[in-house]
């Protein structure tokens, strides 16, 4: 073979390989995140510690693309939690207890099977100031469908977005990975839908959960008095006029969290026959490299069923503040302060919430 042949060959390869890694890749990345936070309660006094994830959850990932001609790209996710001040794996030591889906997308929208967040709460962490997170400022406190509900056995689908319309729904076979379809397995199910503009962006979603017989759920559920199934349904808008964007929402929560033994202080994971409304306004002011956030929001317990029963249908209000400071695109700073008032069960309950700290992407 000459040189000229040995080089034609070579460069043949190289663009072939080329044309292979253009084809598919994956990518490595992650959060840290570290701050000191402390608690201020009536009932356990003060306190301070060292805390992962105030912000954003620390965590490491790979995702994956791979074109598969016309269109059509097959995707995957696997993401692992982690606790940055201790070293310790989170969502109960799982290796990837944050995500872990395949699925595929293309013109007619995304299919993804495995465990992943429900479509509700997913959305509705880009309706809130404080992003669903941040200890108790964030909505998930008062609001429980903003909470990261992630499910194992997920199949879920999300529609292209046309003209700033898109819709998500997803169904879990199993919840927790025990079992097929039977009546001792959990599901989840959830729905949004989003209409995205330039100026604004308007969100309705449903989440809601079937505790198997005889599961730690469906046991909780049982002893709170009765076996209602919890479910919960959300509307919510954000408008931006910059440099500031306005954030509301409502929720109507029924019978309980769909989060299993997810409980905002002073409230209850399950209320059986009973209903709590909730509300939300915030916003977050730009201000250069800064962002100045505030929020109130608040959880009304309705009259009937368990809490009723209980006389535990006093109203609480969370008051937040909050400001984060880019040091990079990759690196920032942040401080936030929240104050809750009341409790279900006590109306002159109240706790505070502080932290301050530093978050890295990568």
């Amino acid at each position: 073979m000459t040189v000229l042949s040995r080089m034609a060959a070579g460069l043949a390869a190289c663009v072939a390989c080329t044309v292979h890694a253009q084809s598919s890749s994956v990518t490595l990345y992650g959060v840290v995140d570290l701050s000191v936070g402390g608690i201020s309660s009536q009932n356990d006094g003060t306190s301070l510690k060292m805390l992962s994830g105030v912000q954003s959850g620390s965590r490491w990932g790979l995702r994956g693309s791979e074109d598969l001609g016309g269109g059509t790209r097959a995707n995957f996710v696997l993401e692992s939690g982690f606790l940055a001040n201790e070293g310790r794996s989170a969502q109960g030591s799982r290796l990837f207890g944050r995500a872990a889906w395949l699925g595929l997308s293309g013109n007619w929208g995304e299919w993804r099977l495995g465990r992943q967040t429900s479509a509700s709460s997913l959305t509705l962490a880009d309706f809130d100031a404080f992003l669903g997170s941040y200890l108790i400022t964030g909505a998930q406190t008062t609001l429980l469908p903003y909470n990261a509900n992630r499910a194992d056995n997920t199949v879920a689908y999300w529609t292209p977005t046309i003209g700033g319309l898109r819709a998500g729904v997803d169904y879990s076979f199993s919840y927790d990975g025990q079992g097929y379809r039977t009546p001792t397995s959990s599901k989840l199910m959830s729905g949004a839908v989003v209409y995205d503009r330039d100026a604004y962006a308007l969100t309705a979603t449903y989440e809601g959960a079937h505790w198997g017989q005889g599961t730690t759920q469906e046991t909780a559920m049982r002893a709170a008095g009765g076996d209602e199934q919890p479910y919960a349904a959300t509307l919510a808008g954000k408008w931006r006029l910059n440099p500031v964007t306005l954030y509301a929402a409502w929720s109507i929560m029924r019978n309980g969290s769909t989060l299993p033994g997810v409980v905002s202080p002073g409230q209850r994971a399950y209320f059986p026959g009973s209903t709590v409304d909730g509300a939300m306004v915030g916003a977050a002011w730009r201000i250069g490299a800064g962002t100045m956030l505030a929020s109130w929001q608040a959880s009304m317990p309705r009259s009937s069923g368990a809490l009723a029963r209980d006389d535990a249908t006093h109203r609480q209000q969370v008051y937040s503040i909050g400001y984060g400071y880019d040091l990079t695109k990759r690196t920032n700073l942040y401080a936030i302060y929240g104050y809750m008032k009341g409790a279900w069960h006590d109306a002159n309950w109240h706790e505070s919430q502080y932290a301050a700290g530093i978050r890295h992407r990568f």
